[in-house]
């Protein structure tokens, strides 16, 4: 590793850091808070503090090329303006990032040295502004490459291990289509041809094209979305691939990550739908440093590197936008929903060659709503958030991949009487019945394979044309078809149920209205019940019964009563 590092330390020595305003006149809120915390309740307005306190802000040439896309400078005015992020020289020696929102600290992180460094050349100017490399600059000042002889150049170098004949046509047909901008393509092309890994850069950057078709800023209108392939610059093409192809190569802890991971979670410019910037370069500068020195053993150690950097500056906010954030765009707002967060961790993992993917469940199957997560499956590490998913995937450019039984216990289950043709798998979540995913009925049937059954779960199978069905599914993997038959059941097979006031979904109050409903082929129907003086309900329950409660302080989950062996009513929830 010592000739690259050599190379980049010497770039990184002149990255002073004139990208940061030092805190000369600080508001308010935020001396109150550093001097009652940090300075033993210190004046406020003493000069001390101001001198402790670097505001760490984006360089004005990174923000313009952000808001080189209108979208994003929105961005940047909504959310960015109402943040201050600083670090703070403690006098007791630790150093703290701190970010304020709206005058209100919204976080506060103790740093090492180590990250503080990282922090400081993330929002350096001088890093930001460092010159396009050598190969790209010497083509740009030259004449302009023939793109139809690039390509073919370029699949001469990839000769040595070729890619399959529906890779290339797939490549060939983006490079050549309508309103791709093959020239930047084929200037990136040739730059990273006489690049000192361009013996190594000609495959990727052919399987990258390949699937630039399915890549794109997406809007939530998607009628203003950007394909990848009509907003390419070549100097982000050359970027992503070269220092993709850098870090496989020189970071030992790269060498055991297989091509898919490399060229799926490593290799890929972008996280899902977030617009197309020039982030790789400047990430990866930032960390090396903190990186000489370390070994295939010390995988760990350059994980934590990427980990911190985007904890130490991003955290989780849900109120945001449909639309992803960019990786630039996130140093200024400092906060987005998981899938962001899943997206610049990602960015980081992803520079230092490790396979970063983000993982996700469409809905949960016991909880309203749905997530995304950062996973490093291509080193082995162990499944996180999504234990409890019934369905749970990863992201790659080829369609999602179901992971689902690598992160919980899993059944099977074959939905009968099913015509030809496509069956839903459904979850209740957030006041409806939400699509995981498909199956097509053959011979009668639709067979779900790797479902999650951690937990017990009410599932609903839907097909056009059809009456749904509902499983109960339990966590020991079996399961059972629920009775949605419209009209009363029959006393003589149900069990009384009585709810005083306090039940498993929540506590009824009797001066509110509340509704007892159960599940049919014809939807959720009002159940016979007696609204009690508590302000609960006592009704006939029957163990083959979807529940549900609707009224003030009820959480809306499903649930189903059955018996226990010594007689006594158990209430399950969903």
């Amino acid at each position: 590793m010592g000739k690259y590092f050599h190379f980049c330390l010497t770039i990184l020595a002149c990255a002073l850091l004139s990208g940061q305003a030092f805190a000369a006149e600080l508001p308010d809120y935020a001396r109150e808070y550093i001097a009652g915390n940090f300075f033993n309740g210190t004046d406020p307005s003493d000069p001390a503090i101001a001198d402790a306190v670097q505001i760490l802000s984006i360089p004005e040439a990174m923000a313009a090329d952000i808001a080189g896309l209108g979208w994003e400078a929105g961005q940047l005015q909504r959310f960015a303006t109402p943040k201050l992020y600083m670090l703070v020289d403690c006098p007791d020696g630790s150093i703290h990032a701190l970010m304020f929102r709206d005058g209100k600290k919204r976080n506060d992180r103790t740093l090492d040295e180590s990250r503080a460094r990282v922090l400081r050349r993330l929002y350096s100017a001088e890093l930001w502004a460092q010159k396009e490399d050598v190969a790209l600059a010497q083509w740009r000042a030259s004449a302009a490459p023939d793109p139809e002889k690039t390509w073919q150049q370029t699949l001469r170098a990839s000769a040595y291990e070729p890619w399959d004949p529906a890779t290339i046509e797939r490549a060939a047909a983006n490079y050549n289509a309508d309103g791709t901008r093959q020239a930047e393509l084929a200037l990136a092309l040739a730059a990273l041809a006489d690049s000192d890994y361009g013996h190594l850069s000609a495959r990727p950057a052919i399987w990258l094209i390949s699937r630039m078709d399915a890549m794109s800023f997406r809007r939530e209108n998607g009628t203003d979305s950007i394909p990848d392939l009509q907003a390419v610059s070549a100097r982000v093409f050359y970027e992503n691939v070269y220092y993709a192809v850098k870090a496989r190569y020189e970071f030992p802890w790269a060498a055991d990550v297989s091509e898919s991971d490399f060229l799926q979670q490593v290799l890929s410019p972008r996280g899902s739908g977030e617009p197309l910037q020039r982030w790789r370069r400047h990430f990866y500068m930032a960390m090396l440093p903190e990186l000489v020195g370390l070994g295939a053993e010390d995988s760990e150690q350059a994980i934590n590197v990427a980990r911190n950097a985007y904890a130490d500056y991003y955290q989780y906010e849900g109120d945001t936008t449909w639309e992803d954030f960019g990786m630039l765009t996130s140093l200024a707002v400092h906060e987005g929903r998981c899938e962001d967060c899943s997206n610049v961790e990602n960015a980081f993992l992803r520079a230092l060659g490790v396979p970063g993917c983000q993982a996700y469940t469409p809905w949960w199957g016991h909880q309203d709503g749905n997530h995304a997560w950062t996973w490093i499956r291509g080193l082995g590490e162990p499944p996180g958030d999504g234990r409890n998913g019934v369905k749970v995937y990863v992201k790659t450019w080829d369609g999602n991949e179901d992971v689902t039984a690598e992160y919980t216990p899993v059944t099977e289950i074959m939905v009968p009487d099913r015509s030809s043709g496509e069956v839903a798998l459904m979850v209740w979540n957030s006041d409806d019945w939400r699509r995981l995913c498909t199956a097509n009925a053959t011979d009668g049937a639709a067979v779900f394979g790797d479902v999650g059954c951690r937990l017990n779960q009410a599932l609903c199978f839907r097909q056009e044309g059809r009456p749904d069905m509902l499983c109960d599914l339990r966590s020991d993997g079996s399961f059972r078809w629920l009775n949605l038959s419209p009209g009363a059941d029959d006393p003589a097979t149900g069990f009384t149920v009585n709810y005083d006031k306090t039940t498993p979904v929540g506590e009824m109050s009797p001066d509110e209205d509340y509704e007892l409903l159960y599940y049919s082929e014809q939807g959720w129907m009002a159940a016979p019940a007696e609204r009690l003086s508590t302000g609960g309900f006592s009704f006939i329950g029957n163990a083959d019964r979807l529940y549900r409660i609707t009224g003030p302080g009820i959480a809306n989950r499903p649930f189903t009563v059955e018996l226990d062996d010594s007689g006594e009513v158990v209430t399950l929830k969903r």
